[in-house]
């Protein structure tokens, strides 16, 4: 069961744990208190009993409010955060149409890079879910995206360039090295960077006070949610 912990300013000392519904998922709901007011010691000590709670509760996974400062001690008592790398490279696609029409251009007039150490499922997927959609497409995965751009030029007839004459205006990073682009978006790893692009359902409705990215991950990895049924919000504006 997936578990959540959310700190409260509850007067009370022990979590209040109990099931609840969560966007048609069932979770472990443990409401700590642990109010900023309280000494660093004491509240360290409260957050690890919600921890604990959960853990005994059979939760494996937490869910968390944004940029939860303690997960060293929700890793000590084995739980783990809800992992977004496959989600985000499942994204990859609308990420890149998205990025496309801030940018003011067309996918037709655009140019897009796919960078890997190799051909994973996700670079192929986008690859050939943008290739008939983009003017040009160039893979940078070493042999196999080699092997790729011959396949996409057999398969789509498409404009595949060589990595070293992208110019693109968009970026896909599957793995650590860098690719450069007009945007750029680093799919991999645990902390996944969309370039300041915001998912959220379509039809709106994502509670308020959890980390919205694990979230829309786990509902889309229990058939909750399909990425269909997304749209991005834009970057803000820098000051």
């Amino acid at each position: 069961m997936i578990g959540v912990l959310e700190l409260t300013d509850r007067r009370e000392r022990k979590p209040q744990v109990e099931v609840r519904g969560l966007m048609g998922l069932r979770c472990l709901w443990a409401a700590t208190p642990a109010s900023e007011n309280l000494r660093e010691k004491r509240r360290l000590r409260r957050v690890c009993r919600g921890a604990e709670a959960l853990a005994r509760g059979g939760s494996r996974r937490v869910l968390t409010a944004p940029a939860f400062p303690y997960w060293d001690v929700l890793r000590q008592a084995g739980l783990r955060p809800v992992e977004t790398e496959t989600f985000c490279q499942a994204l990859a696609a609308p990420l890149t149409l998205a990025a496309l029409d801030r940018q003011g251009l067309r996918p037709e007039r655009a140019s897009v890079l796919l960078s890997g150490r190799r051909v994973s499922h996700a670079l192929f997927q986008a690859a050939e879910l943008l290739c008939p959609r983009v003017r040009y497409l160039s893979v940078d995965a070493g042999a196999e995206g080699e092997e790729l751009a011959a396949w996409l030029r057999a398969e789509f007839g498409a404009a595949v360039r060589p990595p070293e004459d992208a110019g693109a205006d968009v970026a896909l990073c599957f793995g650590p090295e860098e690719a450069p682009g007009r945007t750029t978006f680093h799919l991999w790893g645990k902390a996944p960077d969309l370039a300041g692009f915001v998912p959220i359902p379509a039809a709106g409705g994502l509670p308020a006070g959890l980390d919205r990215l694990p979230l829309l991950a786990l509902l889309w990895e229990e058939g909750r949610i399909q990425v269909k049924q997304l749209r991005f919000l834009p970057p803000r504006p820098k000051d």
